[in-house]
């Protein structure tokens, strides 16, 4: 696609984005369907990103990307006093890193008991949001994120593993117990996972441009939480088991399995003016059977940021972020990896320091703006970036990205 073809299709898009914006009503709320306690809501966000020597969510050197779009709509409704229907389409377009557009992002039934007063049991069937971490089920709504952009350490929305890590086909089993201030929450996910969708393939097999698909056994996801007060502390500890075969459709590459444990602790603290939170993981990944002498490559990952979130308004808040991954736990340099596969040191890990506004200006309406000073090039897309792998790229780069919501 040429530049002037590209600079095209963005200002249709932001034209036809900020046209919708403006023609929503200033004080709307959810749209009551007229039966029972139907509702629908919606939001419709556009954003801009401006980078320095690398693409982030399109071409975004130089004048910048609007290739930061999310449109979703909603409805949700009780069938039975207990049973809970709920559904959102939804559509995202952030350049080469999520290549899915329209997708249904969740649709399931969501039947709950009380045990007693002070329990509950329940099951989620259906297209399910996988319980993991502290922000992965609404990730896709600007309003239930600090500022624009999620840590990408642990989120990783740059790369395609993204619509993988969000939702999956099967079933959640969960239980709260509450006790005065105190509660306790698990969460059990069984699914078929979306690894078919987004590039996924490609990324998990670790080999670019690679068809064919992955098959075996479900994912199973894990969490566990405890809550004081409602939510002013938070605990959780979640965790990732996958272990899959792909059946490759490319000549010359064999299949293989890939085999994925992902565990990640979570803290929050939540006071009236402040908000402190950290998020603590690591990925061990085994890939066997896509090289021709049959080796097992290991690995792990390690992946955190701490962040603080200030609210010094009622409709302004600050936010301050350290963000760190790093692609092989034994070579925090990347010097090692470096040597053996001929790439830059600084692709094996990222470091980004993040600041950030947020500004509920309207009832419906909020605009945020983040700046981002990073060290490495880990969590680039090389579909954005296919100049990534050689070794004349910076190390350090900068990034701005801001975005404009409505929401009803």
């Amino acid at each position: 696609m040429s530049i002037q073809s590209t600079a095209l299709r963005c200002r249709e898009i932001v034209i036809g984005v900020i046209t919708l914006l403006f023609g929503f009503p200033q004080h709307a709320s959810a749209l009551e369907l007229g039966v029972g306690d139907w509702q629908a809501h919606g939001f419709v966000s556009q954003g801009y990103t401006l980078t320095s020597d690398y693409n982030f969510f399109g071409n975004s050197r130089g004048d910048g990307s609007l290739d930061f779009t999310e449109i979703g709509v909603n409805f949700s409704g009780h069938i039975q006093p207990n049973l809970l229907l709920a559904a959102q389409g939804l559509y995202r377009n952030t350049g080469g890193s999520d290549r899915e557009d329209f997708r249904l992002d969740f649709a399931n039934l969501d039947y709950h008991i009380p045990l007693g007063e002070r329990a509950t049991l329940g099951i989620r069937a259906g297209r399910v949001k996988n319980p993991f971490g502290l922000y992965n089920e609404a990730r896709d709504v600007v309003w239930t994120r600090p500022v624009v952009l999620l840590p990408q350490s642990v989120y990783l929305d740059s790369l395609a593993l993204r619509q993988a890590m969000i939702a999956s086909d099967g079933g959640i089993l969960y239980g709260r117990y509450a006790a005065g201030d105190h509660a306790l929450t698990t969460e059990f996910l069984v699914s078929e996972p979306l690894d078919n969708t987004g590039g996924a393939a490609e990324f998990l097999a670790g080999i670019p441009n690679v068809r064919g698909e992955f098959e075996g056994r479900p994912l199973l996801v894990g969490r566990m939480g405890y809550e004081w007060q409602e939510g002013r502390f938070r605990l959780m500890f979640s965790a990732v088991d996958l272990d899959r075969d792909f059946k490759s459709t490319t000549p010359g590459v064999s299949s293989g399995n890939i085999q994925t444990f992902y565990p990640l602790a979570s803290a929050q603290l939540n006071l009236e003016s402040w908000s402190f939170t950290g998020e603590y993981g690591r990925i061990t990944s085994k890939r066997s059977g896509f090289t021709p002498n049959g080796a097992v490559l290991e690995n792990t990952s390690e992946n955190f940021y701490v962040q603080a979130q200030y609210r010094f308004k009622s409709d302004w808040s600050a936010l301050l972020r350290f963000d760190s991954f790093t692609a092989d736990v034994n070579d925090r340099s990347g010097r090692y990896n470096a040597a053996i596969t001929g790439l830059p040191k600084h692709n094996f890990y990222a470091r980004d320091l993040t600041a950030g506004l947020r500004w509920e200006f309207q009832r419906n309406w909020l605009m945020a703006a983040e700046y981002h000073s990073v060290w490495g090039t880990a969590l680039l897309s090389p579909v954005d970036n296919p100049g990534l792998m050689q070794k004349n790229g910076p190390e350090r780069w900068d990034m701005l990205t801001m975005m404009i919501s409505y929401r009803f």
